[in-house]
């Protein structure tokens, strides 16, 4: 029997970045308790500020007024967690979330396939920061002991076989988690670490401490809290539904034929955890040779067969197979917690493609590479201001961003300098940047008066401005000769479109300047 080994992932901001603040800032989460609005998850920054749980808002505010606060929301944090943990069945087939920001795989038997214990946790890092999450992580025989090292650690560790109890030592005994009552009672007798507490006699403990201590006593020395298996694994079975055909064919019209059974299989079977599919594969048993595999995105995460099978049917149009196929089968290869949403009763405009079945689509017909989505990068130079990443259809969501449209006011009895005040204002409120920016700056010509704008000449000759909002003044990168800039953009309105152009005063070759036209707002 091979020895069960586990990895945890610690996240101590899990609660916050979900909600779209970085571990770095002092933000917290807050939610009515004991008939006040007390403070139920922090940011390490928070921590580091002072700030602690059960501690009032007002408190917070009093002691950090900069401090920003999240209203809880039970429902999404839930849907996040169980999206997150479908994410990192990808490395096990035994998940589990342990605490509230604290995640659990089993991998005694896929660690192998990721070049060992160290790379598996090193490849499961990386993919929480890409996904926007600070990380520390542990692999050890017990889960409560990977949990341990994992928040209270120095760093990343991969415990040996059979070691724990070395590696637990010098933690504080508050990595154990121990109840309030037991907490206590060890600080009464002095144990502060985790070692001390291991070398107490384990029938003293059993005796005095009841089985929360015999639980914990059991993890400081090395061993499996609950016995040889760690308890409440979630088994990851995957999704599938196969059938024979009734014999050899190339045809698409019997494939077609068995197709909604199958995916009415899927569904039930989606429906029994709960999930919705936004990924399936599709296999090709062939006469004589290897299985094909075709692989579709469905978009919206759904458990719908009918419109499974829509996509799918659209994705096997144009399909040639090499062979004559014997057996189909069919399984989800990506799932999320099903969604919440349902169509409106009255408002059927609702009942139109939504944009991720449409994303779907286009990355089936032109192909992965073909759909990007941007990231911000920090350049000031606006052509220069993103990077293209894989867009996943799933995981599209909408997001609604307000921002103060006000610079911030004074509290009663406290100074604010007004530059200081404008600038940082300033760096909060987004500058008008187009929908549309074009993948080469575009020299035109353009006639000024009093310095502003009037009209430009396009393709079709000149166009007059009607209305006109800048300079925005842009410049950078001096250090370097072949990327340093110098422009003054204008957003200007045409007849019928809003553009986005600029003066670029380091190509300057004339009196009125070098123009040039950069985007469109439309």
């Amino acid at each position: 029997m091979a020895v069960s080994r586990t990895l945890v992932l610690h996240l101590p901001a899990f609660r916050l970045e979900r909600c779209g603040y970085d571990a770095d800032q002092v933000a917290v989460l807050t939610a009515e308790q004991k008939s006040a609005v007390r403070l139920v998850a922090l940011t390490p920054a928070a921590r580091a500020a002072g700030l602690r749980e059960n501690m009032t808002a007002t408190e917070a505010r009093a002691r950090q007024p900069d401090v920003l606060l999240e209203a809880y929301a039970a429902a999404g944090e839930d849907f996040d967690r169980q999206a997150l943990l479908q994410v990192l069945t990808q490395f096990s087939d035994r998940v589990f979330p342990l605490f509230e920001e604290d995640f659990a795989l089993g991998v005694e038997g896929t660690a192998r396939l990721f070049g060992g214990e160290a790379s598996l946790l090193a490849q499961v890092r990386g993919l929480l920061e890409d996904l926007g999450h600070v990380s520390q992580g542990a692999v050890a025989d017990d889960p409560l002991a990977a949990t341990a090292l994992a928040g209270w650690g120095p760093g990343d560790v991969v415990v040996p076989p059979g070691q724990a109890a070395r590696a637990l030592a010098p933690l504080p005994i508050a990595a154990l988690r121990p109840s309030k009552d037991l907490a206590l009672a060890l600080a009464t007798l002095g144990i502060e670490r985790v070692g001390q507490w291991a070398r107490l006699d384990p029938a003293s403990v059993a005796g005095r401490f009841g089985e929360d201590g015999v639980v914990l006593h059991r993890v400081a020395r090395g061993l499996f809290a609950q016995g040889p298996e760690p308890p409440g694994w979630r088994e990851v079975e995957p999704i599938t539904a196969s059938v024979v055909l009734g014999g050899p064919t190339t045809n698409l019209e019997p494939i077609f034929f068995v197709l909604p059974g199958l995916l009415r299989q899927i569904a039930g079977g989606l429906l029994r955890r709960d999930e919705a599919a936004v990924l399936l594969a599709i296999h090709f048993v062939l006469e004589g040779g290897p299985a094909r595999t075709l692989r579709v995105r469905v978009g919206r995460p759904t458990l719908n067969p009918d419109q499974m099978q829509r996509v799918v049917r659209a994705r096997l149009h144009d399909l040639r197979l090499d062979a004559p196929v014997v057996e189909l089968q069919i399984e989800v290869e990506g799932a999320v917690p099903r969604p919440t949403w349902q169509l409106g009763l009255v408002d059927r405009t609702e009942v139109r493609e939504p944009l991720e079945d449409l994303l779907a689509r286009l990355i089936d017909a032109l192909g992965e590479e073909a759909l990007l989505t941007p990231k911000r990068v920090e350049e000031w130079c606006p052509e220069r201001a993103w990077r293209p990443l894989p867009l996943d259809p799933g995981r599209v969501r909408p997001r609604s961003l307000r921002r103060s449209s006000r610079p911030p006011r004074a509290r009663s009895g406290q100074r604010i300098d007004p530059v200081d005040a404008i600038e940082a204002f300033e760096r909060r409120v987004p500058r008008p940047r187009p929908t549309m920016l074009l993948p080469r700056p575009l020299p035109i010509e353009v006639r000024l008066c009093d310095g502003r704008p009037t009209s430009v000449h396009l393709e079709h000759g000149w166009e007059r401005i009607s209305r006109s909002e800048g300079p925005e003044r842009l410049r950078g990168t001096w250090w370097s000769e072949s990327q340093v800039f110098d422009r003054s953009y204008w957003v200007v309105q045409l007849l019928q479109r809003v553009g986005w152009i600029f003066e670029d005063y380091g190509r300057r070759r004339a009196a009125s300047g070098c123009w040039y036209w950069h985007g469109w707002f439309d």
